[in-house]
């Protein structure tokens, strides 16, 4: 056996195929050799192929994982004995490897190349759109669905939205317009498409105050009475008027006063405008009044105005969020019209836009009727799971992930004494889809969700790493973290 670098000793660590792994590790450290060494090592063990399942999040990636894999196996398979067991020393095998051993690992290429369908290296969306059409009747689908791109996704919302525009639901439109200009629009209707999923849209002002924990306002006259009163104008001369006695600042600030006529809603705007700094909204301008005007034409009022500053501070805090009110309730009602819309043009086209295909993938394996039955059918079983990439995996799309680990995890429905494996890799400071809704918090919640359903035990092993042993009665898992 040939001697191996630190570096390579770790990642030899957690290719090992005989215990499930977690893999946090920093960009350029191996994180994808680990996971192509570790396919290999269990083809090397007699894996069926078609019993082995990597998912990544893009193309690119499931691509390169692919090459790899086959370049490694198909330089394998061109080696002399002595190469090729040197080659196999280095990704972690330990064993003694006879003529025959040898002879099996160069047949690895060709029979990874004749699996029915390929070895599935696949991003997760090409995974759930291929067992939507293998199940379309359990999930629910038509058997010769299309799956929608990028582009025709935002056609689409953009002529149903023309529609909205041009029917009864103007109202909606015009009122959701006030709040998000065109630029945006795109943005929030991508955001809209994500949480269609919880599907709770409310269409009452009073329900969505409940939900952000706010009370109290409903309109912009409710701000005004609440934070201003009738005497304040007589207030606010007598401040205008000291203010002109003090230096440029003063004077700047008296000139925005004199424009105040009555109490309204503008004038709350124009005393937020005088009092209150800019750049920190709810703040009151340091040093106003000058210590000059303080101390003198203003000290003996200083304390109503002072009063009267403070109040304009809390109303801006009202005031946003009574924009927010505003705001999320022009969201839900824009939702309650265009969502029906977009599933029915969908429909009619026989479309699952990349969402769905998660969706009805997660609602196929909650079936409780049929999911068992479906798993099953998956190959006679999924005996590994590898995830690459795991911190742009969203919410969702773990929901999938552990459904289909669902065996692994819970050590119930062993197939004799099949060993049955996890590999997530990933680090979450390289999450960088979170605008397609990947979630990096989500990558230490399911760590820790997996701790907890394999009696988590710790390893210390050096000054760089630190290994968890998760035992259960059908699996061991290992999280071992590189940062």
């Amino acid at each position: 056996m040939t001697p191996r670098d630190a570096a390579s000793e770790s990642q030899v660590r957690a290719a090992i195929p005989s215990a499930s792994t977690w893999l946090s590790a920093n960009a350029g450290s191996g994180k994808t050799k680990v996971l192509t060494d570790r396919v290999a090592l269990l083809l090397l063990q007699g894996v069926p192929p078609e019993k082995i399942l990597c998912l990544t999040y893009t193309k690119a990636a499931a691509s390169e994982m692919q090459n790899r894999l086959f370049r490694m196996l198909g330089d394998w398979a061109m080696k002399d004995d002595c190469a090729l067991y040197h080659q196999l020393s280095q990704i972690g095998v330990e064993t003694e490897f006879d003529t025959a051993k040898l002879r099996h690992a160069r047949t690895l290429f060709a029979r990874a190349i004749e699996t029915p369908g390929g070895l599935k290296i696949q991003t997760i969306h090409s995974f759930c759109g291929a067992l939507l059409r293998r199940f379309p009747l359990e999930a629910g689908v038509s058997p010769y669905f299309s799956e929608m791109d990028e582009r025709a996704t935002k056609t689409l919302c953009q002529d149903i939205l023309e529609h909205l525009a041009r029917s009864g639901h103007r109202g909606v439109i015009a009122g959701f317009v006030e709040f998000c200009d065109e630029t945006a629009l795109e943005s929030v209707i991508n955001d809209l498409l994500r949480a269609r999923q919880d599907n709770q849209f409310i269409r009452d002002q009073d329900a969505i105050c409940d939900v952000l924990g706010l009370r109290g306002l409903a309109h912009e006259d409710e701000l005004v009475t609440c934070h201003l009163f009738e005497t304040d104008l007589d207030l606010i001369v007598a401040i205008r008027d000291a203010l002109y006695s003090g230096g440029k600042t003063d004077q700047a600030v008296a000139d925005t006063l004199s424009k105040i006529g009555c109490i309204s809603y503008d004038t709350l705007r124009t005393l937020q405008d005088a009092f209150l700094i800019k750049s920190h909204p709810f703040s009151i301008r340091s040093r106003f009044p000058s210590k000059a005007v303080v101390t003198g034409a203003l000290a003996s009022i200083m304390d109503e105005v002072q009063d009267l500053m403070e109040r304009v501070a809390a109303s801006k805090q009202a005031e946003l969020s009574l924009y927010l009110v505003h705001q999320t309730l022009a969201f839900h009602r824009l939702a309650a019209v265009f969502l029906p819309q977009y599933e029915l043009e969908k429909q009619i086209r026989g479309w699952l836009d990349f969402d769905d295909l998660i969706l009805k993938t997660r609602d196929l394996l909650n079936n409780v009727q049929v999911a068992d039955w479906v798993l099953y059918q998956l190959d006679g079983g999924i005996s590994h799971i590898l995830v690459d990439e795991a911190q742009d995996t969203s919410p969702l799309q773990w929901q999938v992930i552990a459904k289909l680990a669902q065996e692994i995890t819970s050590g119930e429905g062993a197939r004799g004494s099949e060993n049955r494996t996890l590999f997530v890799v990933g680090d979450k400071k390289q999450s960088i889809y979170s605008f397609q809704g990947a979630d990096a918090d989500a990558f230490e919640e399911m760590k820790n969700a997996f701790c907890k359903q394999l009696a988590l035990t710790k390893m210390p092993l050096n000054d760089r790493s630190l290994e968890y042993s998760f035992r259960s009665s059908s699996a061991i898992l290992r999280v071992v973290d590189e940062t």
